[in-house]
């Protein structure tokens, strides 16, 4: 993210913006570049330790901690230190703690007498209610939401409300990671898997189906059972047996026990939990790309997504699953995901079948198909 010129982050306490400074910051810093940054909240000590806890080393900046200057000399003390030092980026954060000073009237004049012409980048960080008189002067203007839903599930947003010389109004999700920083969803961009080919699972999804295509998404509504927990199991061992990386992302079902069951069958697969947390829900983008950079898997298996649907309620679990879904599409990497009921989940998939259990066998028919080799209408899913 480089953003040119004046930019003013505003937002409510606790949406980002010093983070969202400390990203630009070390992004700056580890350029070979100068970076002044005013503290006006935070003395120079306590800014190192919190950023260095999100991943972000801001020790080579130079870091003024004006928490006790006098208002009034702030402002000549900026002009004489971007002057001296030539920074390429300058952060007043936060401009909000600047009280009983016409900040708006100081700012118009220390912008076009002295900062403007030195070339230097102005990263302001204000709070909601002292944006606005600020917004006039400001080339690019980022607002930080966070929202909170009736379950508890917290999500993220900068709103790129005005961007000088580009195209603005549009919205990107984010996440603040502990060690990691803050991290953009669209810029999570797990790495392709080769060209790609067909995977047979040697079942009879083969007939249903045709074999999974590189990025397609196929959806399974099926009964929580021990039958059809072995047919996942068998499915995922046949893979592999072909020389398929099989990731399989566990929510309700012991990773390690399905894994053992896999094995016992004469196949392997990699079995990771994955944990729904509603105060960090983009996490759950998040830690699929940690896995596929970490597993570099061919497909990917999950059990019942009906447990994001429980904690993140439907709206929030679907939007979940089209970004999960979207992620693997351009990796190429064949998605299949369980779920006792739809809600939806089909209208985002390639493929989608219901399972049956009918005198303890267990039994598929399709209800949506993107394959033109596929043969069968309805077939039994034989289990080990």
């Amino acid at each position: 993210m480089d953003l040119k010129g004046v930019t003013l982050v505003y937002g409510r306490p606790g949406t980002g913006k010093t983070t969202l400074a400390a990203h630009i910051a070390a992004e700056r810093l580890r350029r070979g570049e100068r970076v002044l940054w005013v503290s006006f909240y935070e003395d120079r000590d306590l800014l190192l330790k919190n950023a260095a806890a999100l991943g972000y080393d801001l020790n080579k900046a130079h870091i003024w901690d004006a928490v006790l200057a006098k208002a009034e000399d702030v402002f000549n003390y900026i002009i004489a230190l971007t002057t001296e030092e030539g920074p390429s980026l300058l952060v007043l954060d936060s401009i909000s703690q600047l009280q009983g000073l016409d900040v708006r009237g100081h700012l118009t004049n220390v912008m076009y007498r002295a900062l403007r012409p030195t070339g230097v980048d102005v990263l302001l960080t204000a709070e909601e209610e002292e944006a606005n008189p600020l917004s006039y002067i400001a080339d690019n203007i980022v607002h930080l939401v966070r929202k909170v839903s009736e379950r508890g599930v917290a999500t993220r947003y900068m709103d790129f409300e005005k961007m000088r010389g580009r195209p603005a109004g549009f919205v990107k999700a984010f996440e603040i990671i502990e060690g990691i920083g803050l991290v953009l969803l669209d810029e999570l961009k797990p790495a392709r898997r080769g060209a790609g080919r067909p995977l047979a699972t040697d079942t009879c999804m083969d007939r249903l189906l045709g074999p999974l295509e590189p990025g397609s998404v196929t959806v399974f509504i099926a009964p929580a059972s021990a039958t059809y927990l072995k047919f996942l199991a068998m499915l995922a061992a046949n893979m592999s047996k072909r020389d398929a990386r099989v990731l399989f992302a566990a929510r309700s079902v012991d990773p390690l026990r399905f894994s053992a069951y896999v094995e016992r069958l004469g196949g392997k697969v990699v079995a990771k939990g994955v944990e729904v947390r509603p105060e960090r829900y983009w996490w759950l983008t998040y830690g699929l790309h940690k896995a596929l950079e970490e597993v570099q898997p061919d497909v990917v298996i999950t059990d019942w997504l009906d447990v994001e649907f429980a904690l993140l309620g439907r709206d929030l679990a679907l939007e979940t699953f089209r970004r999960n879904s979207s992620l693997l599409r351009e990796a190429g990497i064949p998605l299949i995901v369980s779920a006792v009921e739809d809600r939806g989940l089909s209208v985002y998939a390639d493929n989608a079948v219901m399972f049956t259990e009918e005198g303890g066998a267990l039994y598929a028919r399709p209800l949506k198909v993107s394959s033109f080799e596929a043969t069968a209408g309805r077939c039994k899913a034989e289990s080990p």
